[in-house]
Formats: structure tokens, C-alpha cells, sequence
């Protein structure tokens, strides 16, 4: 089964954002405001490696396959997930904590851990 907590919706939300900006088909900055500084610094990188593209000039838009999600205590929810690229399969892995902030009353997801195979 692709979920353990019933958050498998929210998991694979954040997920595609992930994907898209590693990815190239969206602008890094999106995650500033939803990921900690070290992750953030560590998708910056792997966006300049290009590492999640296709060969050829566009390369091919990478495909979210399957989202797995287990929650190891409450506001916190870990997250892998199968990531096609042309022939290859990728796995990526990411941590989200719940926090709150002065501006927001609501708690708020953020990327507090990240992991890939490429």
C-alpha cells in the first residue's frame, strides 16, 4: 500500500513540488518559504547538477511514481517516493515537520530532511 498515515495526499503534494523544482519546470525560490535553509541550500545544488533530467535539449519531465508515508511521531511525517526518469528509476526521500511562526497561528509543513539516490 502506498500509505501508512492518511496523509499520503499532503506526502504526495509535496512530493511533485519537489520534483518539479528539481527538476526545472519550477523556480527553486518556491521552496524557500517551505523548506529549512539546509535543505533548501541542498535542492539549490542538486538543481544546478541537472541531475533529474532526460538526455537530450528539453530532457524528459520526470514522472512521480509511487509515495510511501510513515509517521514516526506526531507532526512529523517521512516520505519516500519513486521517481521515473526515461528508462532509469530514481528514489527520493524527505522529511516534513510541522511548525508554527509568529505570522502563522496554523501549523505549517516544511522539508526538514532530504535524500536522493542521484
Amino acid at each position: 500500500m502506498p500509505t501508512r498515515t492518511g496523509h499520503n495526499t499532503l506526502a504526495r503534494h509535496y512530493a511533485v513540488r519537489l520534483l518539479e523544482v528539481l527538476s526545472g519546470h519550477r523556480v527553486c525560490d518556491q521552496l524557500a518559504a517551505l523548506a529549512t535553509e539546509e535543505v533548501y541550500d541542498d535542492v539549490r545544488t542538486l538543481v544546478r547538477r541537472r541531475s533529474l533530467h532526460g538526455p537530450g535539449p528539453g530532457g524528459a519531465r520526470p514522472v512521480l511514481r509511487r509515495v510511501f508515508d510513515d509517521s514516526p511521531a506526531p507532526g512529523v511525517l517521512e516520505v519516500t517516493a519513486t521517481v521515473g526518469v526515461d528508462e532509469r528509476l530514481e528514489f527520493l526521500a524527505f522529511r516534513l515537520e510541522q511548525h508554527r511562526t509568529p505570522r502563522r497561528p496554523e501549523p505549517a509543513w516544511r522539508f526538514t530532511a532530504l535524500e536522493t539516490r542521484w
